[in-house]
C-alpha cells in the first residue's frame, strides 16, 4: 500500500475532528454512532458559509465510511477541546481504530494560538516544562528547558500525549499514529520528534519549524534521521501553510495533492476538505504549484534573517491573523504583540513579500493565479482594475 492509501483513514480522522464538539464526541461511542449524531445536529444557528462547510465535510466523512469500511467500528476513546481551560487552545482526540491502532489527532489553530505559531517561527527560544506521569496520570516530576525552542503549545501538546502514553501503558509494541491538520501537524510532528513511541506521523498542510528548532533537534538525538523518516508531510498543491519554516519531514516523505475545487476562495487551499475527493479517499499526487511554491521562497527569504529580525515579522503576521481570525479570543498564554510592534514587523515583512512577487518567476505565477481566482469571482472590472495598479507599479519600477 502506497503512503497516500495508507494515509486515508488518518486524513479522515482530522476532518472529522473539526465537526466535533462536547455534544457529538461520546468517548467510549463507535463512529457509526458519532456520524448519526453529527448527521442530526441542528445547523440552523450558524452563519451560511460555516453551515455549507459543516455540510460539505460530512459528506464527504459520509462517503469515507463506504471507502475505508473498518472506520465504523473504530472508537474516540478521549476528546479535548480548550485543553488546560485554555480558551481557543488545543483541541485533540485520540481514536483507536478495530485492528488495536491508537490514531492521536491534533486539530488546526485554535482561536487564542495564532501567535503561538509566530513564536514557533522566531527562532527565539523559550522557558518550557515537560512533565513526566505516573500510570494513573499523576504528575511526578517536569523536566526544564530554559532554552527551548519550542513553543507552549507544542510542550503542551507533547504534554499531554506523554500523559496518555502513561495512563494507557502504551509502549513499543503499541501501534500509534499522530496525526493534525495546519498547525495541529505542526504538533504532531512535534510530538514525532520527540517521542520513539510513535509509530508514523501524518502532517497535512502543517507547517514547518525555525531553524534553530530543527538544530536542536539534530543535537538533541543521535537517531534524528530514523525519528523524522516516520513523519509524512501530505499537502495540497497550492497549500500555502505547509512551507512555512524549514520542513521537518525528509524529502522523499513530501507529497503534494492535487486540490479540489476550490469555489473561487483562494484560502480553500488550506482546507482539509481540499485534500479529498468527493468519496472520502485523499487525491492523487501532482506537482506544488505557483502560489505554494511562491510562499515558500519567501518564508526561505524570511528564515535566512536573524531571529531578532525574524520574530518581528512571524510574531506580526500572526498577530494580525489573530485580530482578524482570532474570534475576539484571548491569546492563550498571554501572548501578546504590541500595535507598534505589529506596525514595525508587517512594514519589515513588505520588501521580501513585493521583491519576491514582483521580480521571481514564482512569483509572476501565484499572483496571475490569484488574479484569475478573483476574476472569476469579482468580476472583469475588478480584475482590469488589479492590472492597471499592478502595471502602474512596473512602470515606476523601471524608471527608477
Amino acid at each position: 500500500m502506497n503512503v497516500i492509501d495508507k494515509a486515508g483513514p488518518a486524513a479522515i480522522y482530522n476532518l472529522l475532528l473539526y465537526l466535533l464538539d462536547d455534544e457529538t464526541a461520546k468517548e467510549g461511542t463507535p463512529l457509526s454512532q458519532t456520524l448519526q449524531a453529527l448527521t442530526n445536529k441542528d445547523l440552523s444557528q450558524l452563519e451560511d458559509k460555516t453551515r455549507t462547510q459543516f455540510a460539505t465535510r460530512l459528506n464527504i466523512v459520509q462517503q469515507a465510511f463506504y471507502t475505508y469500511p473498518s472506520l465504523k467500528d473504530a472508537t474516540i476513546t478521549v476528546f479535548v477541546t480548550d485543553y488546560n481551560n485554555k480558551k481557543g487552545g488545543m483541541k485533540s482526540c485520540v481514536l483507536t481504530d478495530p485492528a488495536g491502532a491508537v490514531h492521536v489527532v491534533f486539530a488546526g489553530t485554535g482561536a487564542g494560538e495564532w501567535i503561538d505559531n509566530g513564536e514557533g517561527l522566531s527562532g527565539i527560544p523559550e522557558y518550557n516544562l515537560y512533565e513526566k506521569y505516573d500510570k494513573t496520570g499523576n504528575l511526578l516530576y517536569t523536566v526544564p528547558a530554559p532554552n527551548d525552542y519550542a513553543t507552549d503549545q507544542q510542550s503542551e501538546a507533547l504534554n499531554w500525549y506523554n500523559k496518555l502514553c502513561a495512563q494507557n501503558s502504551w509502549d513499543k509494541a503499541t501501534p500509534i499514529i499522530v496525526s493534525g491538520h495546519s498547525k495541529g501537524g505542526n504538533k504532531a510532528q512535534f510530538v514525532a520528534i520527540n517521542s520513539d513511541l510513535v509509530t508514523e506521523c501524518y502532517s497535512f498542510d502543517g507547517q514547518g519549524f525555525s531553524p534553530e528548532a530543527i538544530e536542536m533537534f539534530r543535537s538533541h538525538y543521535p537517531d534524528y534521521e530514523t525519528r523524522i523518516s516516520k513523519i509524512y508531510s501530505i499537502s495540497a498543491d497550492n497549500d500555502y501553510v505547509n512551507v512555512l519554516g524549514e520542513r521537518l519531514a525528509p524529502e522523499q516523505n513530501i507529497f503534494f495533492l492535487r486540490s479540489s475545487d476550490i469555489g473561487g476562495d483562494p484560502f480553500a487551499y488550506h482546507y482539509m476538505e481540499t485534500l479529498l475527493n468527493a468519496r472520502g479517499s485523499l487525491n492523487s499526487q501532482a506537482p506544488q504549484d505557483e502560489i505554494s511554491r511562491y510562499i515558500q521562497n519567501l518564508s526561505d527569504t524570511i528564515m535566512s534573517m536573524p531571529p531578532e529580525q525574524r520574530r518581528h515579522i512571524t510574531l506580526s503576521i500572526m498577530s494580525v491573523f489573530q485580530h482578524i481570525l482570532g474570534g475576539g479570543a484571548i491569546p492563550v498564554n498571554g501572548d501578546y504583540v504590541s500595535e507598534s510592534d505589529t506596525v514595525k514587523g508587517v512594514i519589515s515583512a513588505l520588501a521580501p513579500t513585493v521583491t519576491s512577487l514582483l521580480f521571481t518567476k514564482d512569483g509572476n505565477e501565484a499572483a496571475a493565479e490569484i488574479a484569475e481566482i478573483y476574476k472569476e469571482k469579482l468580476g472583469t472590472a475588478i480584475h482590469e482594475k488589479a492590472a492597471e495598479i499592478l502595471t502602474g507599479i512596473f512602470e515606476k519600477l523601471k524608471g527608477q
